[in-house]
């Protein structure tokens, strides 16, 4: 089974009225109002990739990949989808692969550039562009417990720390 066959199929058991016509047009509307209005709708999808995202330990998420295939009932996709990804990158709960940095520039340079994406510098009205134009995306929950696997297969093989990670 593919593993878009698979999500579809693991939805269908997680939201038992997945394929109720009047939620699904509740649950696909775009985002309006004050965000007490739409925060329910928000907290279901955020919940929901990350319950795909962990049942499947998918590390990398694409949004045209959620848009195409796992929330895509017959050619109708959450119109908040993007809001979505949004609110959860502003969170912290995803993040660009490029928001990683690259190791080989320095350190120095690497905390610089996280001192300035948590003050917001880099955070523009034009942030949902950034995100979807970005079509690999990093669901930090996932990220933080891929490191601490990795944290605990070299605390049981006798690493020190004076051993290198590459």
């Amino acid at each position: 089974m593919s593993n878009d066959l698979a999500v579809a199929e693991f939805i269908r058991e997680l939201v038992p009225d997945w394929d109720d016509e009047v939620m699904a047009t509740a649950r696909f509307k775009a985002f309006s109002g004050q965000r007490s209005d739409w925060e329910p709708r928000f907290r279901f999808w955020r919940d929901l990739i990350i319950k795909i995202a962990r049942n499947f330990r998918f590390l990398f998420l694409s949004p045209s990949q959620m848009k195409n295939s796992w929330f895509n009932r017959g050619g109708l996709v959450p119109l908040c989808l993007n809001d979505v990804l949004l609110e959860m990158y502003k969170s912290g709960d995803l993040l660009r692969v490029s928001d990683l940095g690259d190791p080989r520039s320095g350190r120095s340079s690497w905390i610089l550039q996280k001192m300035m994406s948590f003050s917001g510098v880099f955070r523009s009205s034009n942030s949902i562009d950034i995100i979807l134009n970005d079509d690999r995306l990093i669901l930090s929950k996932i990220l933080e417990d891929k490191a601490g696997q990795v944290i605990q297969t070299l605390s049981e093989s006798h690493w020190t720390s004076s051993c290198i990670i590459t």
